[in-house]
């Protein structure tokens, strides 16, 4: 183990050694040292050690629940489904209403096959906190279990609309979809994954990640602070992992981009450049220096900086992906459709990828590829409406007669506002039913958008609406699918 965590093991040892000498300590002072010295194992995956510390807990403190909880989540890590089943069980004896133990209790049941009292389980859940994707998932994977392929994918479904970090969600949609009969759904989902695992909101395993005094510790806690935009917080949780750790890199790499964050451009670049120092082949330096080139338009510096990065790391796809978009705003389209590629062979799932390579084939006037490419987008990524308002915009107002076709325009525009209410949206609308040749109703929606745009304080885009605006009013259609390049609004 890493020193400072033998320390932190020791310490609560000799505490531990200490409250058991003392007469004076009652049982729950001794239960409380086991647990801490468990909490402290357990952290450390040495879980032989971890048992008996909780064991010892709650036979002295029977009503505290959560020292046979942490020895269910023990026996779970071993893969000893009964008896972790019997400690939660344990857990909801004393505290009945505890969410995470229901959830983990029901995934016990149905690692063992004891379907309705899973599904019992996960329902009284959701009774108590309606919006836990672990609780769907695992009614989900009941449905499934007994080959009720509907009833799977409305409990995957609400799991995903939750939590779309969770891969093994996907996975199971994917088997369900192929249940259902639904192939390309399926398809879909299995192309789809997260980074993350499917667990219920859990304290006090929470408090598990969080004690030890680590590099890895702190390096966890400063990406949860990054994750919820607690740039600040992040600064800290890095900088503390990085005294323990001078040598890790990824750590320091951490810290500058946290420091970008907050405004520290010159404190960033400092820890780019030690990084660099350090180890000049190190990928993500060269491509955070270049996203610093590229905050000062300085592109053909950046272009070498992801270059540097794609060269040291081949699977580096984001380092690929800025290479791609910045060689196409620089105007060097067929090098950027190349890297554009490579990326999307590597992970089909990049939605950036797909519609950064969309926008070159326009550049390039290469409408029909693009048609195509937009359509294959949306029908892998169709929680994405970039790529349908893109579609809809190229049937709308294609230069290429060809690739225009008006009712297909509206149909993608109905089906892009009925998901969300966008100005892009509603532009694409106006332009579709200038193509279909319902000009009045493209003015109408056109000056509606105006409105919008006005009362929404967005006054730089309104110029280029009143231009389009002008020639529904003369019936005549528009014949530039965007005025200006857009940006993708993804993840």
């Amino acid at each position: 183990m890493a020193p400072p965590v033998q320390s932190q093991i020791r310490q609560a040892y000799d505490v531990l050694q200490q409250t058991r000498a003392d007469s004076r300590k009652t049982s729950s002072e001794k239960a409380t040292a086991y647990g801490e010295l468990g909490k402290l194992f357990l952290a450390a995956e040495s879980y032989a050690d971890a048992e008996p510390c909780f064991v010892n807990a709650s036979a002295l403190s029977p009503d505290d629940y959560r020292w046979p909880y942490y020895l269910a989540h023990v026996y779970r890590s071993e893969g000893q489904s009964t008896r972790a089943a019997v400690s939660f069980e344990r857990t909801l004896a004393v505290h009945p209403d505890d969410v995470a133990a229901l959830v983990w209790l029901g995934g016990m049941y149905l690692d063992q096959g004891r379907l309705d009292e899973a599904a019992a389980r996960f329902t009284r859940a959701l009774s108590l906190q309606p919006r836990v994707a672990a609780a769907h998932h695992g009614l989900g994977r009941v449905a499934l279990a007994r080959h009720d392929p509907a009833a799977a994918i409305d409990q995957l479904e609400a799991a995903l609309a939750i939590d779309r970090r969770a891969t093994g969600i996907y996975a199971a949609l994917a088997l369900a979809y192929r249940e259902a009969g639904k192939p390309e759904l399926a398809s879909a989902r299995a192309d789809q994954r997260g980074d993350g695992e499917v667990g219920p909101p859990d304290p006090l395993m929470q408090d598990i990640a969080d004690v030890l005094r680590s590099p890895i510790v702190y390096e966890r806690r400063g990406e949860r602070a990054l994750a919820r935009n607690d740039f600040a917080g992040s600064v800290s949780e890095f900088r503390k992992g990085l005294e323990l750790d001078p040598d890790s890199l990824s750590l320091r790499q951490k810290l500058g981009t946290s420091l970008w964050l907050v405004g520290d451009a010159a404190g960033a670049v400092a820890q780019f450049d030690e990084l660099l120092r350090r180890s000049p082949d190190y990928a993500p330096a060269h491509y955070s220096r270049g996203v610093v080139a590229l905050s000062k338009g300085e592109t053909d510096a950046a272009i070498d900086r992801f270059s540097r990065a794609v060269r040291d790391d081949p699977t580096y796809l984001q380092a690929r992906l800025q290479l791609a978009n910045t060689l196409r705003l620089r105007g060097r389209i067929e090098p950027s459709l190349r890297e554009y590629a490579e990326v999307i062979k590597e992970d089909p799932r990049i939605g950036e990828a797909r519609f950064g390579e969309a926008l070159a084939l326009v550049r390039l006037k290469r409408f029909d590829e693009a048609r195509a490419r937009l359509a294959e987008a949306a029908r892998l990524l169709p929680e994405r409406p970039e790529f349908v308002d893109a579609l809809a915009r190229l049937y709308a107002a294609a230069p290429d007669a060809k690739i225009r076709n008006g009712e297909r325009a509206v149909q993608l525009a109905r089906q892009l506002i009925g998901r969300r209410q966008t100005l892009s949206g509603r532009e694409a609308m106006a332009m579709a039913l200038a193509e279909a040749g319902r000009y009045d109703e493209a003015a109408r929606w056109q000056r509606e958008t105006i409105s919008l745009a006005e009362r929404a304080g967005v006054r730089e885009v309104i110029p280029m609406l009143s231009e389009d605006l002008r020639l529904y009013e003369q019936g005549r259609p528009c014949r530039r699918p965007w005025r200006a390049e857009p940006e993708w609004d993804g993840p």
